[in-house]
């Protein structure tokens, strides 16, 4: 952009849009530390990340599931998602075999080991979550949840 322009988006009357984002931008960190500071498990400790945890909640959900499944259900190639299902072999919390079917199809799988972690850091979030929101009147509640349902809406929608 040029200084001309920048100076110009500068000074620019900033629409509730634009003054509803930078404020998102400024508090969603600090509610994800603040809510990761009451919780005790692999993804808080930082043993796990993210994407490692939605891998951990797929094939919970699912059951076994290919590799290349996994990398399209992250959005990541192949290999990348690869280099996240060693870490978690690496753990014991996953497995990998070959398909029966067809030897050149890899399988993951996920270990007893891997569905207490899942289950453990999914129930110290519903617990915190419990604990946080239920300091919230049952209105603000309902209005914070019906929001975030339509936002989920929006964001399950394809991209033109």
């Amino acid at each position: 952009m040029t200084p001309d322009r920048l100076r110009l988006a500068e000074t620019a009357p900033r629409t509730s849009a634009q003054r509803f984002g930078e404020r998102m931008v400024e508090l969603l960190p600090r509610m994800i530390r603040g809510f990761a500071r009451r919780e005790s498990n692999y993804l808080s400790r930082g043993k796990i990340t993210l994407p490692q945890l939605w891998i951990l909640e797929h094939l919970s959900r699912r059951g076994s599931c290919p590799m290349n499944e996994l990398a399209r259900f992250l959005g990541i190639s192949r290999p990348a998602a690869t280099g996240l299902v060693d870490r978690l072999i690496g753990q014991e919390l996953v497995s990998r075999l070959s398909d029966p079917k067809d030897r050149r199809v890899v399988r993951v799988n996920l270990t007893p080991k891997g569905r207490r972690v899942q289950a453990n850091i999914w129930e110290q979030k519903r617990k915190m979550l419990v604990e946080v929101f239920g300091k919230l009147s049952p209105k603000d509640r309902s209005h914070y949840l019906a929001t975030l349902e339509k936002v989920v809406r929006l964001l399950s929608e394809k991209q033109p």
